[in-house]
Formats: C-alpha cells, structure tokens, sequence
C-alpha cells in the first residue's frame, strides 16, 4: 500500500460499525452486515466495552423489534465486561425486517449489568443505523 492510497472499501453488505449506546462507561457498538441470501435479514454483532476501573458483571443485554420484524439473539461471550476497556464482550443477534425497503430498522433495547455491587438498568432506542440496513 503506497502512501496516500485510499482506504479499503467495506465488503458488500458490510456496513462501518457505530456507537447505539454510551454511558456510565459502558459503551455498546453495533457491527452489521446482510445476509447475502436475503437482504432483509441484518446480522448485528453488539461490542461491549468498559472504560471505568472496575468489571461490570451480570451483563443481560436485551432487544425488541416492531411487529414488522423478527428477532433472534445469542447468548454473550461473556456476562462480565473487562475494565479499563482493556476487553470486549460480543452479542450477536440477527433481524428480519419484513418491510426492508418499506420501513427501517429500528430497536428498543434494555442493558442491565452491576457495577461496584450496584444493578444498573438503561434503556434506550437505537435508530440512527446506516443506509441499507
């Protein structure tokens, strides 16, 4: 790669991961790509990432679609977030929008974790997803 050359182009159906969520520390990207073989499906891999000085624990990450989609979710890699942003947590999960084209991609999620012996619950919507999801 020669200096000044361009960056490399995302995969088709591959979509530049985005931030959903940020607080308190805990902060949540999503990853997306389509499903070659139907591209109203979305898969999404949710990253967690702690930047406080102490684990967050009992992580339970949850998500809801509008009756036009479908849903399916994994289990995390884990249920306890490293400190120090000095590791990641993956879930992945995957959307049929059945209005694709029609109506966006669009989720209310709860993320629930402890933090230094104190539950923590959030909840938010996550609507800004790139074009073509």
């Amino acid at each position: 790669m020669g200096l000044g050359s361009a960056p490399a182009a995302l995969p088709p159906g591959t979509f530049a991961p985005f931030t959903a969520f940020e607080k308190g520390g805990m902060s949540v990207s999503f990853a997306c790509t389509k499903d070659p073989a139907n591209l109203s499906v979305t898969n999404i891999e949710a990253s967690f990432s702690n930047s406080t000085p102490v684990p967050m624990d009992s992580l339970n990450f949850q998500v809801a679609v509008p009756k036009y989609m479908q849903l399916k979710m994994t289990p995390p890699s884990s249920t306890s977030v490293p400190p120090g942003n000095s590791g990641k947590v993956t879930q992945l999960f995957k959307v049929a929008n059945q209005l694709h084209g029609q109506k966006p991609v669009v989720l209310r999620i709860k993320l629930e974790y402890a933090s230094m012996g104190q539950m923590v619950s959030e909840t938010g919507q996550v609507d800004q997803f790139p074009a073509g999801v």
